[in-house]
């Protein structure tokens, strides 16, 4: 269990409901406004920072609207009950760069995240300003934007944010924008963006900010492969989100 929501878990009773599934991953709320909703996740799953593991043998996939109950240790869905044993610290970007960032190394992650639509052009734009009333208004323009229980918007949002936490940029403006997501995006995406506000982020992307003051040559791999398009529309925000920060580099106009 991710310690995030440890607290969630281990805390009073609380109902809640099934409101999307995956082969790998279900996902039912939590009525808490700060972590939304919570994801009971397959051990080959994406390690989620509001992630439940599961045990392997995983029941069918309960319906959206299925009843659920969490708290004293355990979520219940339906006749189903898995009790939450052991716990994982989620990577923070806070403090994940030792060192600043290198311009060959965003250049290279911007090359394998690819070039994205015209519809960013307004956050890259602000993010490069650092303009805080721009910065909002394009990161709104941009929740929900896109099919999938996590739209392209949101993943490019999250990213832009863990980037600015890595570089201790401010994120209020960014925060702002997708301060009523739970009302404009789906409840899977809108807790991610919850927790990318905390600077709560993935493994994967975890490895490659890292990477980002490092000699070495990038492997985006891991973080591609997330998702059908997640991993790329995250890398895109993270390149969008260190142009005020990395001069040398135009990369961040790539995307």
């Amino acid at each position: 269990m991710s310690e995030a929501v440890a607290d969630l878990v281990h805390g009073p009773m609380r109902r809640g409901r099934v409101v999307a599934g995956t082969r790998l991953a279900l996902y039912v709320t939590t009525g808490d406004p700060g972590r939304p909703a919570v994801a009971l996740i397959h051990p080959d799953a994406v390690r989620v920072p509001n992630g439940i593991l599961l045990p392997r043998a995983a029941p069918p996939r309960p319906r959206p609207g299925t009843p659920a109950v969490i708290g004293a240790g355990r979520v219940t869905v339906g006749p189903w009950c898995v009790r939450a044993e052991g716990s994982w610290a989620p990577p923070r970007a806070q403090g994940l760069l030792t060192g600043p960032v290198r311009a060959d190394r965003c250049a290279e992650l911007a090359h394998a995240a690819g070039p994205g639509g015209p519809e960013l052009a307004g956050l890259r734009a602000a993010l490069r300003a650092d303009d805080p009333e721009r910065i909002v208004g394009a990161g709104r323009a941009l929740v929900g934007r896109g099919p999938g229980l996590t739209p392209s918007g949101d993943d490019v949002l999250c990213g832009a944010l863990l980037a600015r936490h890595a570089t201790g940029r401010p994120t209020g403006a960014l925060a702002a924008a997708v301060r009523d997501a739970e009302a404009r995006t789906p409840l899977v995406s809108a807790a991610l963006l919850r927790h990318a506000v905390r600077g709560e982020c993935i493994p994967q992307l975890a490895s490659v900010m890292a990477d980002l003051a490092s000699p070495s040559p990038l492997d985006v791999r891991p973080l591609l492969a997330v998702g059908h398009h997640s991993g790329a529309d995250l890398a895109r925000g993270v390149v969008m989100g260190l142009a005020s920060v990395v001069s040398t580099c135009d990369c961040a106009d790539r995307i």
